[in-house]
């Protein structure tokens, strides 16, 4: 999120940094930090994202088999294979 001419000293624009552990809104242009509600919400309540499901890796077989697969199912319904 970004803040524009939200800086106090330099009337920059503001953007949301969240590092480990820290959140904080840093100015692009001169680098000023402000800590935002710091003491409101304590580090351990902190909500946590889970992180998607990575894709599998895929063997040239299995890429092989799968192309295959869709080229003869476009063949049975009528369209081109680009």
């Amino acid at each position: 999120m970004v803040i524009t001419k939200g800086c106090p000293r330099c009337e920059g624009d503001l953007a949301y940094v969240s590092d480990i552990g820290d959140a904080y809104y840093s100015c692009v242009q001169c680098g000023f930090v402000k800590y935002e509600n710091a003491a409101a919400t304590p580090r351990a309540l902190h909500a946590v994202i889970p992180e998607r499901p990575r894709p599998v890796a895929v063997t040239r077989d299995e890429v092989h088999r799968r192309r295959m697969h869709r080229r003869l199912s476009e063949r049975q319904r009528g369209t081109s294979v680009a």
